[in-house]
């Protein structure tokens, strides 16, 4: 008799520690509401990992969009549809002596790129993710943006026409007041001014503003 109510006693301990067990878990399990989800992103503060995320827009130059294929026309001729009135498209604001700065592209922009030969084009597409790994580097303490500086300049002189440059001349502009003066960096330098207007042997490429 004694052993029955021993084991019914044990079994009644083993139940009551798994559901302590089991309510600590549920407890512990944070909440999955959008709402609780949203402010905490919100309120998380970036890290150097989000902001090197960020500066891998930086690696790759913008490439000519490929044409569409051409739409099969129907039978009979329908007439056009009316289009709503397209809104102007605002020219990037010029400074002082005519300079215009890769920040003044804040919308989808035409400009006017030459396109390198592919031995070039390789060279370009190896040097490129340097700087932009040189922009990250420099934010860590106690280090600078010298290989980053150094990987731009190298594009620009090798390949001043090309997208790669005005990739080069976007990640330049970003560097503080402080470097850029270390770095002898002039508005001059980084002037896309010339990527406006088509020239001789160029190719248009539609370029997105940076995303924030």
């Amino acid at each position: 008799m004694n052993s029955i109510w021993a084991k019914i006693a044990g079994i009644a301990v083993v139940a009551v520690v798994v559901i302590v067990v089991a309510g600590r878990f549920t407890s512990d399990k944070p909440s999955s509401s959008p709402t609780s989800t949203q402010s905490e992103r919100k309120e998380k503060p970036k890290t150097f990992y989000d902001v090197a995320e960020r500066d891998r827009q930086f690696a790759q130059a913008p490439k000519p969009a490929e044409s569409e294929p051409a739409e099969q026309q129907p039978s009979v001729a329908s007439p056009p549809a009316p289009q709503p009135p397209q809104p102007p498209v605002q020219a990037p604001a010029q400074k002082a002596g005519g300079v215009v700065l890769p920040s003044s592209i804040t919308q989808p922009t035409t400009l006017y790129f030459k396109p390198l030969s592919e031995e070039d084009d390789i060279a370009a597409q190896q040097l490129l993710p340097w700087a932009a790994a040189g922009r990250s580097i420099g934010r860590l303490p106690m280090v600078q943006y010298g290989l980053m500086q150094k990987a731009c300049r190298q594009i620009e002189e090798r390949w001043p026409d090309s997208s790669y440059a005005f990739q080069a001349k976007r990640m330049l502009e970003e560097i503080s007041e402080r470097y850029a003066a270390n770095y002898k960096i002039t508005p001059q330098e980084l002037d896309i001014s010339k990527f406006l207007k088509p020239r001789q042997g160029t190719q248009a490429v539609k370029v997105e503003p940076l995303r924030r």
